[in-house]
């Protein structure tokens, strides 16, 4: 359903400014007998003129996206080095490497693996029966549960206060907002501290990377208004550092009120945000603009190379590669296969696509990949197949472009 109040502030002073179009939930990858039969949903992301949130328009009921889900967090290296990182930091300048660490959307345990490496006790909660299992299996005691009010009093009560929790990609997900931020209010210890990951807005509008706008993604976080939303139930965000995961993150800190000195580098990036107007709607329209020039020239270069008779496949098939090919109208006709290192999508179809979901182990090399997992580019062109000249990207952003060795 549409909504009709911003998920922060309760505000009826909203305005649609980009407009993806009709679009599958991008992680309802099918089997060949569903091809076809997919569901979509309007992707418009509007914006809040009282507490300038940009958010997602259309809600799809979470029950529909994370109960049979197919992410991995440790299926690329950059993410687990990444999030060992942050643990690593956390553990050794916040809370001293003791205590209880829950993880919100916790998903195959990666992320808690890191904390029990610096001998945390860990705890996750994952919506998703599949993930959960690989994270018990792997001796991350995880519930399989949604995160709330409820849940997180029932785990105060079995297991006390936590010095950590974590909402690693998964904060700007939540339909029960207020209730969730409210149970991580009262399950943190006095001194604990809340670690927030996110896509930060202003790098996804600077590289325009308008396919990390998804259905499961309803919020998009600057600095100021994610502290607006903690600030609202007791916290506040005290420290703040970037990535170069997802496309430009942020990783936020944050704790009760008044417990810890606020860094500098909070106001400063704050106030760099609104130098650059990002609490205005303005931005977002000329973004909107931005990407369906992107759109055609992605079309121009993947018809010419097609034209020239050459196999295109697609290199990953991550959710946000579903929003990247729906918005542009590439289908199989164009895209022959996409191949994965997951196996859970092995042989599955990107929904909308036509687009069968093989084994990278099993197929022959294409004359290029559209490298819809951009954000792991890096890691991607240290291949042997890449170095050796052998491989081709499409890079579809932030302008489509090819890349050898």
């Amino acid at each position: 359903m549409n909504i009709e109040n911003c998920r922060v502030c309760s505000s009826t002073h909203l305005e649609d400014c980009i407009d993806l179009g009709q679009q599958p939930w991008c992680n309802d990858f099918v089997l060949e007998d569903q091809v076809g039969k997919e569901s979509r949903y309007p992707l418009m992301c509007t914006f809040c003129h009282d507490c300038s949130t940009l958010q997602v328009k259309y809600t799809v009921p979470k029950e529909i996206m994370y109960a049979d889900h197919t992410y991995l967090s440790g299926s690329t290296k950059t993410m687990v080095r990444h999030f060992q990182t942050v643990s690593d930091f956390v553990c050794e300048e916040l809370v001293d490497g003791k205590g209880l660490v829950v993880d919100i959307g916790s998903n195959d345990g990666t992320l808690l693996s890191t904390y029990q490496n610096n001998g945390m006790d860990v705890y996750g909660v994952e919506a998703c029966a599949k993930t959960a299992a690989i994270a018990n299996e792997n001796g991350i005691k995880t519930a399989v549960n949604y995160f709330d009010y409820d849940c997180a009093d029932r785990i105060a009560q079995s297991k006390g206060k936590a010095k950590v929790i974590s909402a690693a990609n998964v904060f700007y997900h939540v339909e029960e907002l207020h209730s969730i931020v409210r149970g991580i209010t009262h399950l943190l210890d006095d001194d604990g501290v809340f670690v927030v990951q996110a896509s930060y807005l202003p790098n996804l509008l600077k590289s325009k990377a308008f396919d990390i706008m998804y259905h499961e993604h309803l919020l998009y976080y600057r600095l100021e208004n994610l502290n607006h939303l903690l600030s609202l139930h007791g916290l506040e965000v005290f420290d703040v550092s970037e990535a170069e995961v997802h496309g430009g993150s942020i990783v936020v800190y944050a704790g009760h009120q008044g417990v810890r000195p606020v860094s500098d580098k909070v106001t400063e990036m704050i106030a760099v945000e609104r130098a650059e107007g990002y609490h205005e709607i303005g931005v977002y329209k000329k973004f909107n603009e931005n990407i369906q020039n992107l759109r055609a020239n992605l079309q121009d270069l993947l018809k010419k190379v097609k034209s020239e008779g050459k196999t295109i496949y697609a290199y990953g098939a991550p959710a946000k590669g579903t929003v990247m090919l729906n918005y542009c109208g590439l289908d199989s006709e164009t895209i022959d296969y996409a191949v994965e290192v997951n196996s859970l999508k092995f042989n599955h179809y990107i929904p909308c696509t036509g687009i069968k979901i093989l084994d990278e182990k099993t197929v022959e090399e294409p004359d290029y990949y559209l490298l819809l997992s951009w954000n792991f580019v890096d890691e991607f062109c240290r291949s042997e197949a890449f170095q050796s000249g052998k491989r081709k990207f499409i890079i579809p952003l932030p302008e489509p472009k090819v890349i050898s060795a």
